[in-house]
């Protein structure tokens, strides 16, 4: 019987242990880009886990709601595009228009505030014991872009907990100066999205806007006069006295850093034709969308107005 030697079984045996090394090695890059294209959960669902047990509890709110005379109306506001974790220097835009988390909470603080101040001016004509707040997504600056990751200011999961806990602050100071708030959050923006091409299919759910959403909500929980209801869908009716707003975050027309004219006008007559016969309460008066980063209030539809 001939035996073997050490050397010529390694020599024999080493094409099928290289083909064996490469099969491993094509299994672990497939892995690691589904894990990508799925959105990375147990990465994401460390990073939040860790954020939440650093965050502070909310002070509750000083402000009493205001009286007011006349009949009543609703007021109602937008919060879009917040992009919680980008970062433009001063240095790169000649000093105007700079943006960071702490430029963030400063203008969601004057934002807060001038509703209140408009809110009390109007009061002297109307009772204005409601406010609505329209979320229309890209709540964080996200990484579906290599350049935000290279530049964001903390990771995206860090992000999505600030995001969710400057929300709750921002609902919670508006619940002091209104007796009844109503906030109705779209999940889905294209900042907010974990996947890397833009997901149709459940697009809502597996979204940073989902755990901005659901983190607020659960801050807000014990808000008596604060009712959060959270749409994981791309787009939802929502209704304010009698008036129905179409609500989305706009990242499906075509356009950018401007206002899309011809492009929303036929979402409108898209969403208006495909509506036609359906019942009442899926029609619509007016669609509200951001991602343009420009505000404008016309006839048909809101771009970031408040």
């Amino acid at each position: 019987m001939k035996t073997r030697s050490i050397a010529e079984m390694r020599e024999s045996a080493s094409p099928l242990a290289e083909s064996l090394r490469q099969e491993v090695r094509e299994l672990r890059a497939a892995l690691k880009s589904a894990k990508l294209e799925q959105g990375r959960f147990d990465d994401v669902l460390y990073g939040i886990a860790q954020s939440v047990k650093a965050a502070k509890p909310l002070p509750p709110p000083k402000t009493a709601p205001g009286k007011g005379l006349g009949r009543p109306v609703t007021l109602v506001t937008q919060f879009s595009d917040w992009h919680i974790g980008l970062v433009t220097p001063a240095s790169d835009v000649e000093g105007f228009g700079q943006y960071s988390y702490d430029t963030a909470c400063r203008r969601a603080a004057v934002l807060v505030g001038s509703l209140a101040r408009y809110a009390e001016t109007m009061r002297h004509g109307y009772t204005i014991d409601d406010c609505v707040i329209l979320c229309t997504g890209d709540y964080v600056s996200g990484d579906i872009h290599d350049g935000l990751v290279r530049t964001n200011e903390f990771p995206a999961p860090v992000q999505a907990v600030k995001a969710g806990l400057l929300m709750a602050s921002a609902v919670q100071s508006l619940a002091g100066v209104f007796p009844r708030v109503r906030v109705e959050f779209i999940t889905p923006g294209n900042h907010d999205r974990l996947t890397r091409k833009p997901q149709a299919q459940a697009g809502g759910w597996n979204s940073y806007g989902y755990v901005v959403g659901s983190l607020a909500k659960e801050v807000l929980r014990n808000q008596g006069n604060v009712a959060f209801n959270l749409h994981p869908r791309v787009q939802e009716i929502v209704e304010v006295q009698g008036r129905r707003y179409l609500c989305g975050h706009g990242d499906g027309i075509i356009g950018t850093w401007g206002i899309p004219f011809y492009g929303i006008e036929r979402k409108v007559a898209r969403e208006s034709k495909a509506r036609m016969n359906m019942p009442e309460h899926r029609h619509f008066h007016k669609i509200v969308i951001g991602h343009f980063h420009t505000a404008l209030d016309h006839e048909d539809w809101f771009v970031g107005v408040r």
